[in-house]
């Protein structure tokens, strides 16, 4: 890595945070309501690499927007289920040229009668590049027939694409309706460039689908900065989502900064963050990636940091003994459908601090930030090249007693029955099936796999536009995508679903007779026999030994899970 300083000179816009609870102290944290791709500093180091025939590079002096594609930011910010209307805003698509959007280009005729709403009823003549398209093919365009009726009676026009033919006289504009199709929804979408995307690299990261916004509440002081002299460093707080967020610094190099706790005690009382390292990641190298990128540079990224989720790493760079200052940088990293790179893709300068300042960590929970980019272990390579990495939202702060009814930590056992059913991913979907003797049909939906009958998702959905002939539709076996998950049942409805069944599940059943005890549900055994409700139904048998249509857990066993994750997740309240 160059060993040249890191360029600084930008100003990100910040904004004042609170880190104590009577908020009579605060510190400065990226405002990311005016922080876009494209207004992030440019990377201070070119690179390249070539998979599977693909290459990719990025060149000093480029912002984010001009080397990362729509699927190294998916599983971050979801930026597949944003629309043209989502992102332009206050613009006219009548003064955006088609050649400012070339995804749009790239489209067959076919597929954009499919995916633009009531595109097959116009005729070519009312939608000028279509039009041109078919001039182009020596064909006399009749007004009276329309687009749909025109392909099936000529379906090898269908494969026409419209970048066929010059588009620059035309505009997004010119064809109806375009702007409320779904990104993820076009041919090609995932290798676009966030800078082909009209507008996206000035979206802030705050109104992404899925924003940026920090993980946890946790704020350290910078107690002293140390340079490369140090040796040897053992409690850590730097790392990575894949080898963890304590790993230690065994080589010649060490530099770092020392933290503390915010109040600085003093040696008479030892906080959490005392003596603590956050090791220089200029200087040391640790294991990054999954699936079928993860040997590209050698497996291997920056040691550091995701306080701000699984967009990027923040890195420590070159600690400054002779000015007590240190600079951090970003690093990114590419992804595709079955795995990710290293965070090896930088250094695009961020924040600089001097001792004595507070700096943000995030959430001492590495599970948590693990869980933010990494896929859980699967037993097959088949399963981890196919396999995405769950999108977590950060968990519900620990309850006091008085939130916890029944004395259930309801954000744990949530926590416990989305990492069973899901692994946390708010967009899985579930096979058709049927229960209650072929009363109730429907599929599994989202991060707690809710029924399409249950009744506080059919609540939420219902609520929504076009929600009920959706739901119709679900539940009379039709296929759904995950951008209609996402419309219909977004991540915000099902977390205030779940919470209310399970709410509503712990005060039945804690009235309810526990038959190996003779004594109402309590305990360990109140949380297994709500993990089955979940599972099977109200009506379930308690420890049943029916299964799901995999056959792989009963009710029994089901329960049993939860509650071991459970108390790995309660647990982490009472640390």
């Amino acid at each position: 890595m160059s060993q040249q300083k890191l360029n600084t000179e930008f100003n990100l816009p910040m904004r004042l945070a609170a880190f104590d609870s009577t908020n009579a102290t605060q510190a400065l944290l990226p405002d990311w309501q005016r922080i876009s791709f494209g207004s992030l500093p440019p990377i201070q180091e070119s690179g390249t690499f070539t998979f599977a025939g693909k290459t990719r590079t990025w060149k000093v002096g480029q912002t984010p927007d001009q080397y990362l594609t729509l699927a190294d930011i998916q599983t971050a910010l979801k930026p597949d289920l944003l629309n043209l209307a989502n992102i332009v805003k206050g613009l006219d698509l009548k003064t955006i040229a088609i050649n400012s959007f070339p995804l749009l280009g790239e489209q067959t005729l076919k597929h954009l009668v499919d995916i633009v709403p009531s595109l097959g009823n116009f005729s070519a003549n009312q939608v000028p590049p279509i039009a041109a398209l078919l001039q182009n093919q020596g064909l006399i365009v009749d007004s009276n027939s329309t687009l749909a009726d025109l392909l099936t009676q000529n379906p090898t026009l269908g494969e026409l694409k419209l970048n066929e033919i010059d588009l620059s006289a035309y505009t997004i504009g010119d064809i109806p309706q375009v702007e409320s199709v779904q990104l993820g929804q076009f041919q090609g979408w995932s290798d676009t460039l966030i800078a082909d995307v009209p507008a996206l690299n000035a979206l802030p990261l705050s109104e992404f689908p899925l924003p940026l916004t920090q993980l946890g509440q946790v704020f350290a002081r910078i107690d002293f900065i140390w340079g490369k002299a140090e040796q040897k460093r053992w409690r850590t707080i730097s790392g990575s989502d894949v080898a963890g967020f304590s790993v230690p610094c065994q080589g010649q190099d060490c530099p770092y900064i020392e933290l503390d706790d915010l109040e600085n005690s003093g040696r008479t009382v030892r906080g959490e963050f005392e003596g603590r390292s956050w090791i220089s990641g200029k200087y040391q190298q640790v294991e990054g990636g999954w699936g079928c990128l993860k040997f590209v540079n050698g497996g291997q990224e920056p040691t550091g940091r995701l306080p701000f989720g699984s967009a990027f790493k923040v890195v420590v760079m070159e600690p400054d003994e002779t000015t007590d200052t240190v600079d951090t940088a970003l690093y990114f990293r590419f992804q595709n459908f079955c795995g990710a790179t290293p965070y090896f893709i930088g250094p695009v300068p961020f924040l600089t601090y001097r001792v004595n300042a507070p700096i943000f960590i995030g959430t001492l929970d590495s599970q948590q930030m693990r869980a933010t980019s990494v896929p859980q272990t699967s037993t097959t390579s088949e399963a981890l090249a196919t396999s995405s990495p769950p999108v977590v939202t950060p968990d519900e702060p620990c309850p006091t007693v008085a939130n916890s009814p029944a004395g259930v930590n309801v954000a744990a056992l949530k926590s416990a029955i989305a990492s069973v059913e899901s692994s946390g991913q708010p967009d899985a979907i579930g096979p058709y099936v049927c229960a209650d003797g072929g009363r109730n049909c429907g599929r599994a939906l989202g991060k707690y796999q809710d029924m399409s009958y249950n009744p506080y998702a059919v609540q939420a959905i219902v609520n929504k536009p076009g929600g009920q002939a959706w739901l119709n539709q679900l539940n009379s076996g039709a296929t759904i995508t995950p951008a209609e998950l996402f419309q219909f049942y977004p991540p915000a409805d099902q977390e205030a679903a779940m919470k209310a069944a399970l709410l509503n599940k712990i005060t039945r059943t804690t009235s309810e007779i526990d038959p190996t005890t003779g004594l109402p549900f309590a305990g360990e055994r109140l949380i297994e026999r709500i993990a089955q409700k979940h599972f099977g139904g109200d009506a379930s048998l308690v420890d049943g030994q029916a299964t799901d249509v995999f056959g792989r857990l009963s009710l029994k066993s089901y329960g049993l899970d939860v509650l071991r994750r459970y108390k790995e997740r309660a647990n982490l309240c009472k640390s």
